[in-house]
C-alpha cells in the first residue's frame, strides 16, 4: 500500500522516547483499570457476575497473553525481576495469598459466613499458587530457552 510506504516518524529520539513511555504507562494504567473493574463487578454483581464480564475478560486475558508472548518473543524477563525459581516462587505465593484475601472477602459479603470465607481462601490461594507456579515455571523455561537462542544469534555475527 502505498499510503503507508512513506509514513516514518516524524519524531525526534527525545520525542519517541517519551511516547513510548506514554504508552506503555497508558497500557499499564488500562491493564490495572480493567482488573479492578472486573473485581468490583464480581463483588456487585455477585451471581450474576459471570453474565457481564465476558467480555472484559477476553480483553484482560489477550493483553496478558499479549505481554507474555510477546515478552518470551523478545527474550525479555522484567525490567526489575530477576529470571529465577526463587523470583516465581515469591509472586506465585504473592498471587495466591492476594486471590485468596480477595475470594474470602467476595464469599463473606455473599454469604455472611467466616467460616465459608476461611476455607475459600485456603481453596482458591492454594489452586492460584499451583497454576501461577506452574504457568510462570513454563514461562521462565521458555524464556531461557529464547534467551540462549537469541545471545547465540549475536555471537553468530
Amino acid at each position: 500500500m502505498k499510503v503507508f510506504k512513506n509514513c516514518r516518524s516524524k519524531l525526534d529520539e527525545m520525542q519517541e522516547q517519551n511516547l513510548r513511555k506514554l504508552e506503555s504507562w497508558g497500557f499499564w494504567l488500562t491493564w490495572g483499570a480493567l482488573l479492578l473493574s472486573i473485581m468490583v463487578q464480581m463483588l456487585v454483581y455477585k451471581e450474576d457476575a459471570g453474565k457481564y464480564l465476558k467480555g472484559e475478560w477476553i480483553v484482560f486475558m489477550a493483553s496478558n497473553l499479549y505481554m507474555v508472548i510477546g515478552c518470551v518473543r523478545l527474550g525479555i524477563w522484567s525490567r526489575r525481576g530477576i529470571p529465577s525459581f526463587k523470583s516465581i516462587l515469591l509472586i506465585s505465593l504473592l498471587a495466591g495469598l492476594a486471590t485468596g484475601i480477595f475470594v474470602a472477602v467476595y464469599n463473606y459479603l455473599s454469604y455472611g459466613d467466616v467460616f465459608t470465607a476461611l476455607i475459600t481462601v485456603a481453596i482458591a490461594g492454594l489452586t492460584t499458587f499451583v497454576l501461577c507456579l506452574l504457568a510462570l515455571s513454563l514461562s521462565l523455561s521458555a524464556y531461557k530457552k529464547r534467551r540462549q537462542e537469541l545471545d547465540g544469534k549475536g555471537d553468530e555475527k
